[in-house]
């Protein structure tokens, strides 16, 4: 019993995600439902301003760093950051921060574009991060984000957990339903321009078959909106 009670560790989310940098896994199956998406909305255009909110290993902020496009990745994790940093071409136009989503440090109406990936489940209160989206965004500005479906939570479990170095740890999650997610953007003056739950094919379990027993669950929330031109 001592064994298996020293086996695993629950570590706040900056914590965590600093202990899982290197070994987190940039090639998710769900990859193959949310690119495809992020590609096809983020509109983007000469002289783009872009935050990246949760940036991560940089799987987004890369495929928005093109020429002519001003990037921000945002982090609370200082070794995630690293990580995106080393993994980003030469001359890319990008600036890195460090700093939690629930506090954005931007002046108004700074971006023109907002992209986030699979950061929901460490927030706790949507209204706040969503007026914080909003305000970061010029108006007519878009935002481009998923989130992991509350029903894959409620399959797989709230807690996210990981393996770093032999050791399985654990960061809370929180479960917000999908008609939360639309009413909080909406009381932010976000309009839905697309909103999408794909569900674990078998194109993803092809990919991983240990996810043969979430075949049919929605996977995600994809969510495209625009800051009203007039807010």
């Amino acid at each position: 019993m001592k064994n298996d009670r020293h086996a695993s560790e629950t570590l706040p989310p900056q914590t965590a995600y600093d202990q899982w940098a290197e070994e987190y896994d940039d090639a998710d199956p769900t990859t193959l439902l949310d690119e495809p998406f992020l590609r096809s909305m983020m509109k983007l255009f000469d002289g783009c301003r872009v935050l990246d909110l949760g940036c991560g290993t940089g799987r987004y902020l890369r495929r928005a760093a093109q020429p002519g496009i001003q990037v921000v990745g945002l982090d609370l994790s200082r070794a995630m950051l690293i990580r995106a940093r080393r993994e980003i071409t030469p001359g890319k136009s990008i600036s890195w921060v460090q700093a939690s989503v629930a506090r954005l440090p931007f002046l108004q109406e700074a971006f023109d574009r907002v992209i986030s990936g699979l950061v929901l489940d460490h927030v706790d209160d949507l209204q706040s991060f969503f007026l914080q989206v909003a305000a970061a965004l010029r108006p007519g500005g878009r935002l481009v984000m998923s989130a992991v479906h509350p029903d894959m939570q409620r399959l797989t479990g709230s807690v996210v957990r990981f393996t770093s170095a032999g050791r399985e740890y654990h960061t809370h999650g929180t479960v917000h339903e999908v008609r939360s997610i639309a009413e909080a953007a909406r009381q932010a003056d976000l309009e839905h321009i697309s909103m999408l739950e794909p569900r674990v094919d078998q194109d993803l379990v092809a990919r991983r078959p240990a996810w043969s027993n979430r075949l049919g669950c929605p996977a995600l929330v994809l969510l495209a909106a625009d800051k009203s031109r007039f807010a």
